[in-house]
């Protein structure tokens, strides 16, 4: 049975002093080694995205891991859609927006990706199905000493929820790896909601469709299977395949594994439940929060971490008014699929526990 340790936000303390504690509870400082590097991956937040982590978080544990003996630089990798953080420039200059920045931060922004020459990991171990052999992690990410993960616990419209092993899976490799994982997601077309608007066509930044008598057809060797034309469809007429979000959530489990292998014993997880909207931080906006701030959960286990926060989750106090799913997995529900099969196959393939224990401090 995995630890995992809670800062409850309900007894009123402060938050920076319980993520000190949360830090040496967990043993998260001892997977720092001593002059190595230490990646901090984040999510940033898109641009007028408002509910992505704190940078005062960031800045918190990146002196954290300095105390420890660590070299931090906060991370994240750039995005397969269009929007702005899609190159590493345009990244950087979100992030900044953000108030993701060196000198407040106390630690290099880097975009782990930047040339998108990754570093190609076997995958050894294959169940539910999964096709793919290999991921590539982002070199920047891969050549660190240690890894340390903080996750914005919140909603998915593809996994259900989006937490440590979505951040490692998406967040931590190439685009290439980003497109493969989602081509078990590839929009298809219902024909008799499709106006021949051409509004597909002229998002595609691909240039992967095109309209043949009034219909987008799409090249799939030049899909990078960002679903930007789903997003923007006014009709309806595209949408995901049946099953696909419980596909994708199993390639997340299998790239999130081959992202570990060269982070054994120097690895920490450290997820932030707050601000829990039905949408990601790629979000903008992302919703209106679920529930009640929770707290901060660490634990060496991505997938016990994972688990406890989607727990906590279901028994917080609900405050969107309008809110029709109910526990248990209650962001899965609110997304039409069973989020758990992320957390499942990633049992299956060594990544930690669904068993654990809730250590609050």
């Amino acid at each position: 049975m995995s630890e995992v340790y809670f800062f409850d936000y309900a007894k009123g303390e402060n938050v920076l002093r319980g993520l000190d504690m949360l830090f040496q509870k967990s043993h998260l400082a001892e997977a720092i080694p001593r002059g190595g590097s230490v990646a901090i991956k984040l999510h940033m937040g898109e641009l007028g995205n408002i509910t992505y982590i704190r940078p005062i978080f960031a800045t918190r544990v990146a002196d954290l891991v300095k105390r420890a003996g660590g070299k931090p630089f906060v991370t994240d990798t750039t995005t397969l859609y269009q929007a702005e953080r899609g190159t590493p420039e345009k990244y950087l200059a979100t992030a900044a927006a953000n108030g993701f920045v060196e000198q407040s931060i106390g630690a290099p922004i880097v975009i782990a990706d930047e040339g998108d020459g990754g570093i190609s990991v076997p995958l050894e171990s294959r169940v539910e199905g999964c096709h793919l052999e290999a991921a590539k992690v982002a070199p920047r990410i891969y050549h660190a000493d240690s890894l340390v993960v903080l996750s914005h616990f919140k909603g998915h419209d593809l996994t259900g929820f989006g937490g440590a092993i979505k951040n490692l899976a998406m967040g931590c490799v190439t685009k290439e790896t980003k497109r493969a994982q989602h081509a078990v997601n590839a929009p298809v077309l219902d024909e008799s909601l499709c106006d021949g608007c051409g509004n597909c066509v002229d998002v595609c930044r691909a240039q992967a469709l095109t309209l043949v008598e009034g219909k987008p057809v799409r090249n799939e060797e030049a899909c990078i299977n960002c679903s930007d034309c789903l997003f923007n469809c006014p009709t309806g007429a595209l949408r995901w395949p049946e099953g696909a979000k419980e596909r994708l959530q199993v390639y997340l489990a299998h790239v999130a594994s081959a992202v570990l292998k060269n982070f054994r014993g120097r690895v920490g997880f450290i997820n932030f439940v707050q601000d829990v909207t039905p949408h990601c931080d790629c979000a903008s906006p992302s919703g209106r929060p679920i529930v009640q701030d929770v707290g901060i959960l660490a634990s060496s286990d991505p997938v016990a971490i994972d688990k406890a926060s989607l727990d906590l989750v279901d028994r917080a106090p609900v405050i969107l008014s309008s809110l029709s799913a109910s526990p248990p997995d209650l962001l899965g529900k609110m997304h039409h699929t069973d989020s758990l099969v992320q957390l499942r196959t990633g049992r299956k393939l060594g990544l930690g526990n669904l068993e654990y224990r809730l250590i609050t401090l």
